[in-house]
């Protein structure tokens, strides 16, 4: 052992007991001083031991995932949720999660299970919800979105107590793998007005073949990462407006959140099932053509 590494103390033990066996002593003596230095090696042996685990390198604590992380800024007026937080408040239904956008934009597109703020109006708002303590998490769209700040600081100025932002926003959320909600007025939008989305059809192959909305392509449950290499997706950018109806939310939902695993991040599925959309009137059903048909996978 290198005696730099020893103490100053425990050498001068070391010393004294050697110089204490090294003296002509009579036997009880040469017994007592080499029981000494045996007490004195121990006690060096169990501090050097002691000295190499302390400065044995230590395992890093665990890095937080993408799903534990928020923006970490200064000065915030309310606190920030991460993502999983978000996503534990949805499924527990313990907090109330306010769209902070504009009625049209939720219309189009929303975190499945929040309020729009603005359709409600504040005042409204606190009729209905009267509980100055409820947990509250507002979102709008992103990072360097204001809305969420803005109605954070108002919902504040009421008294609500327990008022928090999840500022990553939907367009996060959206990256991170998590579908959204439009509503039947929402895709109305799209197809009379905008005609920018990639519709998807996830009803059965007999629905689809029977009349659908023009251009739709079919996709059904389970087959999201087939459709994205194949020449229904293929084509397309990633970060295509895709809105996806069924004969039910269930399978509609399903099929948005399988595009969103396929790096289809900007997806939705359709709060309406599709005969609650023919009746809006805004289009007509049109049968897919035999060679679109032929091209599909053969489900039932």
């Amino acid at each position: 052992m290198n005696s730099r590494a020893v103490p100053r103390c425990l050498r001068l033990t070391r010393c004294k007991a050697h110089a204490a066996v090294s003296e002509p002593l009579g036997e009880p003596a040469a017994q007592s001083a080499k029981a000494l230095a045996e007490r004195a090696m121990c006690s060096a042996l169990l501090i050097a031991m002691t000295l190499s685990s302390a400065g044995a390198a230590q395992p890093a604590p665990a890095r937080p995932s993408v799903y534990q992380t928020t923006l970490e800024e200064r000065d915030q007026k309310t606190p920030e949720v991460t993502t999983e937080q978000l996503r534990l408040a949805l499924a527990k239904k313990s907090a109330l999660v306010l769209d902070a956008r504009p009625r049209n934009q939720y219309a189009i597109a929303h975190i499945p299970g929040s309020i729009n703020l603005e359709e409600k109006g504040v005042i409204r708002f606190t009729q209905s919800y009267p509980d100055r303590a409820a947990s509250i998490i507002v979102y709008s769209n992103g990072p360097f979105c204001d809305w969420a700040r803005q109605r954070a600081a108002e919902l504040v100025s009421l008294g609500y107590t327990r008022v928090s932002r999840y500022q990553l926003g939907l367009p996060i959320w959206r990256a991170l793998g998590q579908t959204a909600e439009a509503s039947a007025h929402g895709l109305r939008h799209i197809f009379t007005n905008e005609n920018n989305a990639v519709i998807i059809d996830a009803r059965n192959r007999a629905e689809y073949m029977a009349g659908t909305i023009p251009g739709a392509e079919s996709i059904l449950p389970g087959e999201g990462r087939d459709a994205a290499k194949d020449r229904r997706l293929r084509f397309y950018d990633t970060n295509a407006r895709i809105m996806v109806f069924a004969d039910s939310v269930e399978n509609a939902r399903m099929v948005a959140e399988e595009l969103a695993r396929n790096a289809y991040s900007n997806s939705s599925y359709v709060s309406a099932k599709y005969e609650d959309l023919k009746r809006l009137k805004f289009f007509t059903p049109r049968k897919p053509s035999p060679s679109y048909l032929d091209s599909l996978p053969r489900r039932p």
